[in-house]
């Protein structure tokens, strides 16, 4: 498939899908005789990764050395790829989860902080004017 058909089914602009190229985070894509990208759908699988990452807030230089053996699926699947590069993909996926993770904490951490003041002015509202004293969570008095 060309290009633009590859954008279609990426949801990345041609724009995206040769910058990728050019940089070397996705690999030289097949040309035909005519000299037009011929995209496999292997391709299209490694570019829906690569948006995925990249969606995650994974870096373009640690998505450059996750990349640099293009996409291995096919030589994994065949038996026939050395580890290293594997055990290097796998470190930065943990590494990355990690970084992950530790976001997911404290989103939680500040939705819960975005409820308790929900709760609390939820409550003033239900008491109309009446400037009552309301406790959240802790104890703690407000107005």
């Amino acid at each position: 498939m060309n290009i633009k058909e590859a954008a279609e089914r990426t949801g990345l602009s041609a724009h995206t899908i040769r910058f990728y190229e050019r940089s070397g985070l996705f690999p030289k894509i097949k040309r035909t005789a005519g000299g037009v990208r011929d995209f496999s759908e292997a391709d299209i699988q490694f570019l829906l990764f690569l948006t995925a990452l990249k969606k995650t807030g994974l870096s373009l230089e640690s998505m450059a050395t996750f990349t640099q053996e293009g996409c291995i699926l096919q030589r994994l699947e065949a038996g026939n790829m050395p580890q290293e590069p594997v055990r290097q993909r796998l470190a930065i996926l943990k590494s990355h989860q990690q970084a992950l993770l530790e976001q997911q904490r404290e989103i939680a951490a500040l939705i819960e902080l975005v409820g308790e003041k929900i709760d609390y002015y939820e409550a003033y509202l239900q008491n109309g004017d009446e400037r009552e004293t309301v406790h959240d969570e802790e104890g703690n008095e407000h107005l």
